[in-house]
């Protein structure tokens, strides 16, 4: 019996932890989720809730005319942020792995920034010193997250430009950063490996 609850755990056919916390490191029900969200007491990845604001999204709540704004410019703002957020925890806190954000528009999504470090202490160190920390007039809410292999946590059909739910799909849909960038922060060192953040494995050199 035991193994088989082991073998369950964090599926569909567990019926007590919720599969898409397991997944995820977040659920659209929150609290009011009928299944446990089992918050992990040590974890490479910590999460940072809410924290990346895409321009595009506030332009939509405003007038389009006088507040658009383009691909190129949105790009620019994202590998801008990446970049500030990845320099400074990689210099405070230790090695990253990989970074990632979500591009999603559900509250338990929007602007997620999920940080992978080689090293468990170094994510735990973060999360309790970033719990202080504002980013740009916002607190910063980290938290250590379940989720270790994005490659269950990320919508495929968005990968291929297929995904019908849009923004609001209970996956991740990951938003990439430019090639230069991706070259810059995973393209050197001896522990360089395939980089997942678009689920693309892109192997740098």
């Amino acid at each position: 019996m035991a193994e088989y609850l082991a073998s369950i755990f964090g599926t569909e056919k567990d019926k007590v932890n919720c599969s898409f916390y397991f997944k995820i490191g977040a659920c659209r029900h929150g609290d009011r989720c009928s299944r446990l969200h089992n918050k992990p007491t040590f974890s490479q990845t910590i999460v940072l809730l809410n924290l990346y604001r895409n321009p595009q999204n506030t332009a939509q709540t405003a007038d389009r005319s006088h507040c658009h704004v383009s691909d190129v410019e949105v790009q620019e703002h994202y590998d801008s942020f990446f970049e500030e957020v990845f320099t400074e925890l990689q210099e405070k806190y230790g090695e990253i792995e990989e970074m990632n954000v979500c591009d999603n528009l559900g509250d338990h999504l929007v602007g997620n920034v999920y940080v992978k470090f080689w090293r468990e202490e170094d994510a735990e160190r973060a999360v309790a010193e970033l719990n202080n920390r504002w980013f740009n007039g916002q607190a910063v809410h980290p938290e250590l997250s379940p989720v270790t292999d994005f490659r269950e946590s990320c919508c495929r059909q968005y990968e291929m430009g297929e995904c019908t739910r849009g923004g609001f799909c209970n996956f991740m849909h990951l938003q990439p950063i430019s090639q230069n960038l991706r070259r810059e922060f995973y393209g050197r060192g001896p522990r360089c490996r395939y980089l997942k953040t678009s689920l693309l494995c892109l192997l740098m050199s």
